[in-house]
């Protein structure tokens, strides 16, 4: 029980870090561009802390869900006054929204180059290489990292694909396949010639396995950008087949699964905390730039819109869009709720 307890504790704390550095980047582009801020809260629900500074409520409420920031004129309409957030220029709202998204791809690159710099990446390592065999007639020997095989980088484990040894881009089978391997500090370039067996499969006569490997700081930084790279377009090909193919939908998780990983993450130690906060802070990235109505890719959206008119868009008609998106967002949230329960219930 108290398991259960800590683990939904340290997932809500999670949830709101990233959502309260989200609104952070809100909050600080927005002031930058001269926009009043009325209040920037941690939490939801009723009040424990207020103070007041610099005409700004910073609040601390119950309900450890994210946070807010409030601005001035963002909900109704405000004469005359170029303070208020719908009477500023539609640069300075478009990076405002931008800020909140960004901020998230700027969280998850310093905790990747933090983690880098901790503990390294596990990357693929030459392992049971046959004496005398293909691999080792190449020059491979056991513990030899493999850097870059049949063409593809290999920073990443997840980068990693045994295929890459046997078959080209275009699924053909290889004859033989360029590899350079780390030994040392010292990258060697070498090509290994198959040979096929009894059954007519060519073999490298080699295994692998992961072994880590560690950077320094610019090095770290480097590969943090990759990263980065690789995970986004890992997100937007899991959206583009969900959306236009409907595959991935039974991945999906809803906030109950979601904390119910960051608990499993937290029961394995930091290395893996820090690598789910920069998952969930780049997914949060991702998942606010999509131009759905109530999302900041959705009110850019409609910035851009009011941009081609000439005019703003009426108020009421932005907000009954904006409200129209929440609800179907929430509609969702109840449906994968729903589905992490029953995950947790079936055990699936």
């Amino acid at each position: 029980m108290l398991d259960t307890v800590l683990t939904i504790i340290g997932g809500l704390i999670m949830l709101t870090v990233l959502v309260v550095a989200h609104e952070f980047g809100h909050f600080y582009v927005g002031k930058r561009c001269g926009i009043d801020i009325e209040e920037f809260s941690v939490g939801f629900g009723p009040k424990i802390l207020q103070r007041i500074r610099g005409g700004v409520k910073y609040s601390l409420r119950a309900l450890p869900l994210g946070g807010y920031v409030q601005f001035f004129g963002e909900d109704a309409e405000v004469d005359n006054n170029p303070r208020a957030f719908n009477n500023a220029k539609p640069l300075k709202r478009f990076l405002t929204y931008l800020a909140g998204p960004f901020m998230n791809l700027l969280f998850a690159f310093v905790v990747t180059v933090v983690v880098l710099l901790a503990f390294g990446e596990y990357a693929p390592t030459a392992y049971n290489v046959t004496d005398g065999g293909a691999a080792y007639q190449a020059g491979i020997r056991n513990g030899d990292r493999l850097a870059e095989v049949n063409g593809h980088k290999l920073d990443f484990s997840m980068e990693f694909d045994a295929d890459y040894f046997f078959y080209d881009e275009n699924g053909e089978i290889l004859s033989g396949v360029d590899v350079t391997v780390e030994r040392d500090g010292e990258l060697i370039e070498t090509h290994i010639n198959y040979t096929a067996d009894e059954e007519g499969k060519v073999q490298p006569e080699m295994g692998y396995n992961y072994e880590r490997r560690y950077f320094g700081v610019f090095e770290a930084i480097g590969l943090a950008f990759k990263w980065l790279y690789l995970i986004v377009m890992q997100m937007l090909d899991f959206l583009k087949n969900l959306i236009f193919m409907g595959q991935g939908a039974s991945d999906v998780a809803g906030p109950v699964g979601t904390i119910s990983i960051i608990g499993q993450a937290i029961r394995s130690g930091w290395e893996v905390v820090l690598r789910i906060a920069a998952l969930l802070s780049v997914n949060l990235f991702v998942m606010n730039l999509l131009p759905f109505p109530a999302l900041d890719g959705g009110r850019i959206v409609l910035l851009g819109i009011e941009k081609l008119r000439g005019k703003p868009i009426p108020r009421d008609k932005e907000a009954v869009i904006n409200l129209a998106g929440m609800a179907v967002l929430f509609g969702l949230m109840i449906v994968l709720t729903y589905q992490d329960v029953s995950r947790l219930i079936t055990g699936g």
